[in-house]
């Protein structure tokens, strides 16, 4: 597969037309665009678009389908231009949607003390957890309404009995989340450290709005473009067994969503 890459690496050249596809929010966009410069692993595309507030952040995946060639966008400020780095072979499959995101920076001395019981950690600062049950079998549209709806309305309330908690984590919504079973992106209200530890807390739009608590180490910090925004890449550090089959049900989940959009979107942008 790789020596494929490199293959067709050396054909893209300046002024190649591509046919392109990405992930922005929820929507799979197919479009077109062509190569206006290139080295070894980095490119940089010119996009073929009429909306130019539809900006792919950083960190989103783009693929040249001809070329079965997938990059990973590292700039975006100049769309329709950015610039973007090759893929090589991932372990894990990583997936864009807008997700909400609870996040808390914690003291080296924290982490160490309770590395082991996490759970301790994630009470201290977003409360007693609550999970709701897994009903992906129920096939019942009625039921699966009135069950999302009522999940979502226990959030709320939650969320209000949780703001008379001693410490306080920031929220990250309406944002989007790049996130596979080894780490996620994401964005803050505040620049972080490499290698500094953060709390999170993820909801999951599976059949009811799943959280998922863990730890990540900071391994990427990307100023945006927007004022006071930062891009955060993480790598989990502690997550048990059962979330990660969590995030990785979700990124298949969301996978499927995307190819479905992606062939029935024939819409040119």
């Amino acid at each position: 597969m790789e020596s494929i890459n490199e293959q067709t690496q050396v054909e893209l050249k300046s002024g190649t037309r591509l046919d392109i596809c990405f992930v922005c929010g929820n929507k799979a966009i197919n479009t077109n665009g062509h190569v206006k410069d290139l080295s070894d692993e980095t490119i940089v595309i010119e996009f073929e678009v009429d909306d130019k507030e539809m900006i792919p952040p950083v960190g989103t995946d783009i693929y040249v389908l001809e070329n079965s060639i997938c990059y990973n966008i590292t700039e975006s400020k100049n769309f329709p231009e950015v610039k973007a780095t090759k893929v090589h072979r991932r372990k894990h499959i990583r997936v864009d949607n807008i997700l909400k995101v609870d996040y808390k920076k914690i003291s080296q001395d924290n982490y160490i003390k309770y590395k082991d019981k996490p759970i301790i950690i994630y009470k201290n600062i977003f409360g007693e957890p609550f999970k709701t049950p897994e009903v992906e079998e129920v096939n019942l549209k009625l039921l699966y309404e009135l069950i999302y709806q009522t999940n979502l309305k226990m959030d709320r309330i939650l969320d209000i009995l949780e703001d008379g908690r001693t410490e306080k984590y920031a929220v990250s919504e309406n944002e989007n989340v790049n996130i596979s079973g080894a780490g996620i992106r994401f964005v803050a209200d505040q620049a972080f450290s490499m290698g500094d530890i953060i709390a999170l807390r993820i909801f999951l739009p599976l059949a009811t709005q799943t959280r998922i608590n863990v730890l990540g180490e900071v391994r990427k910090v990307i100023e945006s473009e927007r004022k006071g925004k930062y891009f955060i890449a993480v790598k989990f550090v502690e997550l048990s067994e059962d979330d990660r089959e969590m995030i990785i049900k979700y990124v298949f989940k969301r996978q499927r969503e995307i190819l479905r959009l992606t062939s029935d979107n024939t819409e040119k942008i």
